[in-house]
């Protein structure tokens, strides 16, 4: 196996690596993958390395695939289609589809994250509310298979019927073999004319609620909430957040939307500071939330009595991903508590809470959690 040896183990949340490898084509890839599964080495792309923390990685990498070599970006007027590689920067290839007025309708919160990881992970972000996953917007991809074997992704969908393209197959985990997603084809949209957002306080969970059927009226596409956590207040729970809608269409239609709410919320032509950032700081458990539409109260309650303490819950009020965020330092059997807590309420009510990332210490605790 060619390539350097390196520790990089800081880079990978503390897996040892024995060789580092940078494949500057298709072609070469693909022998490197087939040499790798003939001596049975262990192989793991990295691109951007935003998300590594988010697999079950092995104690010992043999093979780290260094992908920035697949970072091209290539957009096609004919067919509105861009080609992206593997590494290349999502916010890179928005701004070259900003060129032509187009955009990928995708914003996942690792603005710095790759395209690569950002479909092999299915990484979304407030507008999947309207615009569905990653998955959603594939034509097609070039893949690696771990023999070495170059495929398409479009064969693949074609043999079993299905019309939508979901990569997370290729980082399957730990003991499973990686495949090597080269580039991907996706489909772009124009820029919209206008985009306004609509924010409203919060100080209870439940009066998120009763202002959704009014917020879905109006066709928005992301809702977004923020709520840093319940406070206790002379016996009763607060919680101080926000609520925030996005509008886009033509500039008419947005206006006339917007107004519907005047008076009650604070309408912007910029996104609030929290927008499609992750709630999570550095230390922090970091909990994927799958909430049934009107359970949002629920949870968060569930969450600040489980905890004892105020625990930051972000993201979508409609089709999309929601977070929260555990603080590191709660005593071990505080922590299982917490999760469980959560799983519990929402897998009775058809959700779940499943750990996305916790800090090397807390790996084995958590473990049993990484999964539904």
């Amino acid at each position: 196996m060619r390539g350097r040896a390196g520790d990089v183990a800081d880079q990978l949340e503390g897996a040892e690596v024995r060789y580092v490898v940078r494949p500057s084509s298709v072609s070469e890839l693909s022998a490197l993958m087939a040499e790798a599964r003939e001596a049975e080495m262990s192989v793991l792309p990295k691109g951007g390395g935003s998300k590594l923390g988010w697999l079950d990685l092995p104690p010992v990498i043999d093979v780290l695939l260094d992908l920035s070599a697949f970072d091209g970006c290539s957009y096609a007027p004919s067919t509105g289609n861009v080609t992206a590689g593997a590494a290349a920067p999502f916010a890179v290839v928005q701004d070259e589809l900003a060129r032509f007025g187009r955009r990928l309708e995708l914003d996942p919160p690792s603005w710095r994250g790759t395209v690569g990881g950002m479909v092999v992970t299915g990484e979304a972000g407030p507008i999947s509310h309207r615009f569905g996953p990653p998955a959603a917007h594939i034509v097609n991809a070039t893949v690696v298979l771990p023999g070495g074997e170059i495929g398409e992704v479009a064969d693949r969908v074609e043999l079993v019927g299905n019309s939508i393209c979901d990569l997370r197959w290729a980082f399957p985990g730990w003991p499973h073999p990686s495949c090597v997603v080269v580039e991907t084809v996706l489909r772009t949209h124009p820029l919209p004319d206008s985009q306004a957002w609509v924010t409203f306080p919060v100080e209870q969970p439940f009066h998120v609620m009763n202002l959704l059927d009014e917020l879905l009226a109006v066709h928005p596409s992301a809702i977004e909430l923020d709520l840093p956590g319940m406070r206790a207040v002379a016996g009763t729970r607060y919680a101080t957040g926000a609520l925030s809608i996005l509008l886009e269409g033509a500039a008419p239609g947005v206006e006339d939307r917007v107004r519907r709410f005047e008076g009650r919320g604070q309408a912007s032509e910029y996104a609030p500071a929290w927008w499609g950032r992750y709630p999570f700081r550095p230390g922090e458990v970091a909990v994927r939330l799958t909430i049934p539409e009107g359970m949002l109260n629920v949870i968060c309650y569930t969450l600040a009595d489980a905890a004892g303490l105020p625990i930051p819950v972000r993201g979508s009020l409609g089709h999309g991903p929601c977070w929260a965020a555990i603080p590191a330092d709660l005593t071990p059997q505080r922590l299982v508590a917490v999760i469980e807590a959560a799983r519990n309420v929402l897998l009775a009510r058809s959700g779940s809470a499943v750990v996305q990332w916790a800090p090397a210490h807390l790996r084995e605790l958590v473990a049993p959690y990484r999964y539904p």
